[in-house]
């Protein structure tokens, strides 16, 4: 099982930027010319939002960092 690593306000910061940058993506009426780029945009996006459902983060994993308080 994958331990959680995010803390709520972390989690909602993920979600928020997710949303954000795909909607960017979605409704940017041409600004955004390469479809490369906006294809790796919404992935980042999508895996914001996996954060946010998860409460895991691979990054932070991966450096040790959690931003979860310490359970007692």
């Amino acid at each position: 099982m994958i331990k959680k690593n995010l803390h709520i306000w972390d989690r909602l910061a993920r979600g928020l930027i997710g949303i954000f940058v795909i909607s960017f993506v979605l409704f940017n009426n041409g600004m955004i010319e390469d479809d490369i780029i906006a294809g790796l945009l919404i992935f980042f996006g999508v895996l914001n939002l996996i954060s946010l459902a998860t409460g895991w983060c691979p990054v932070y994993s991966i450096a040790g960092i959690s931003s979860r308080p310490k359970e007692k």
